[in-house]
């Protein structure tokens, strides 16, 4: 939060600072503190505050991490790959709160949007196949679960929970019911 925060005083003080150039000394001595606030601002918005709200995630802080999330104000105008990250990172805030409709579009818009790592994608899937597993919604689970087991995500832990719900759903590798044990 406190990144969040200093950028913003950054941008300001920078430009406040090629105004009170411009003033004193004319455009001549301001027009780079101008240059350096608008790509700072351009940054803002291309990037925001994602990564650091994705960090803060994964260290079980959802409340500070949607805190953070709340500082970009534009998510539309973000680069695809942040945009995914913020789709992603609100999608499993909204799990967590259970609003089960909201984090199904947040989830399906970071599938969309293509996340880096296997491990996400697949933790994506995973998190709505279980989703349409608690909605009774047998299609959909089997089609995200089928998704998350070809990432070939390296996290045992998600390795893991694919074999849970696919043992939980009754489907075998092969998408055939298991024989009863």
């Amino acid at each position: 939060m406190l990144y969040s925060r200093l950028r913003y005083a950054l941008i300001f003080l920078v430009l406040t600072l090629g105004l009170i150039l411009h003033w004193q000394l004319g455009f001549a001595n301001a027009w780079y503190m101008y240059v350096a606030g608008v790509v700072l601002l351009a940054t803002h918005f291309l990037f925001g505050s994602v990564w650091t709200a994705f960090r803060v995630l994964k260290k079980g802080r959802p409340l500070e991490a949607e805190q953070i999330l709340g500082f970009t104000q534009f998510p539309e105008l973000l680069m695809r790959r942040n945009r995914a990250y913020y789709h992603f990172t609100y999608g499993m805030i909204e799990l967590q709160r259970k609003a089960l409709s909201r984090a199904e579009n947040h989830l399906k818009k970071a599938i969309d949007l293509k996340l880096d790592s296997a491990n996400d994608r697949a933790l994506a899937a995973l998190n709505l196949a279980h989703l349409y597993f608690v909605q009774k919604n047998p299609n959909d689970c089997h089609h995200y679960l089928q998704q998350a087991k070809q990432e070939k995500a390296s996290d045992l832990m998600i390795k893991d929970q694919i074999e849970k719900l696919e043992t939980a759903t009754g489907l075998s590798t092969n998408g055939f019911k298991q024989p009863p044990r």
